[in-house]
């Protein structure tokens, strides 16, 4: 049976409300890492046939391989009052799951006074410790002159999350990425999913706050 921690992604998007502590049992589903047998997937799988979503009404664009899945979940916040995570995924295969989720001024935030490198650590830092992964790597970026952080992390069985995070006005955007592998991690496809996420000018983008300090 694999070992999936690809409800990390069910899991990250509870993170935009708040650290939800029932959210732990769905980090075994989607990202998987080893097979009965204890071998680590490496199969690279078929080229995978991306296609646009246009996401115009929720502020987006993003290219998905296949017919996304809409989800909206409800969690606690920080005061107890249930608020909704929104969050589009699509399973490429049994082994790639990519996903996108948003919240309008998550606790995240909200408790970082809506400052955007604050917002941004703080949720690489709650992301990592939702999930039970460890950093790779880090780095800055600016999509669309929006502040965000690039993160590639591992969990202990290998599986390999890659997660942006987004900061567009007071709305915070994961980009989720999972693979079974280092080996089963195909940089082309992170790439073509991260640069083909774009905002689109709409009226639910709240006030543009300032880019995050380089």
């Amino acid at each position: 049976m694999y070992l999936y921690l690809g409800g990390a992604v069910v899991a990250l998007a509870l993170f935009l409300v708040w650290e939800h502590r029932g959210a732990s049992a769905f980090l075994h589903e989607w990202l998987p890492t080893r097979s009965q047998d204890g071998v680590v997937d490496t199969s690279s799988g078929s080229p995978l046939a991306w296609q646009p979503v246009d996401e115009t009404a929720q502020g987006f664009h993003v290219d998905l391989p296949g017919t996304p899945t809409q989800t909206v979940v409800q969690s606690s916040n920080e005061v107890g009052f249930i608020e909704p995570v929104n969050m589009i995924t699509v399973k490429a295969d049994a082994n790639h799951t990519f996903a996108v989720a948003w919240a309008d001024k998550p606790p995240v935030a909200r408790i970082n006074d809506l400052i955007p490198d604050k917002t941004l650590d703080q949720a690489r830092d709650g992301a990592l410790a939702r999930t039970s992964t460890t950093l790779v790597s880090e780095s800055r970026s600016n999509p669309q002159g929006y502040p965000g952080r690039d993160v590639v992390a591992h969990n202990a069985g290998g599986g390999i999350l890659d997660a942006r995070f987004i900061y567009a006005g007071t709305r915070l955007y994961m980009l989720i990425a999972t693979a079974p592998s280092a080996a089963g991690r195909h940089e082309q496809d992170v790439t073509h999913f991260f640069n083909s996420f774009t905002i689109a000018s709409n009226t639910q983008i709240p006030e543009t706050l300032p880019p995050a300090t380089q």
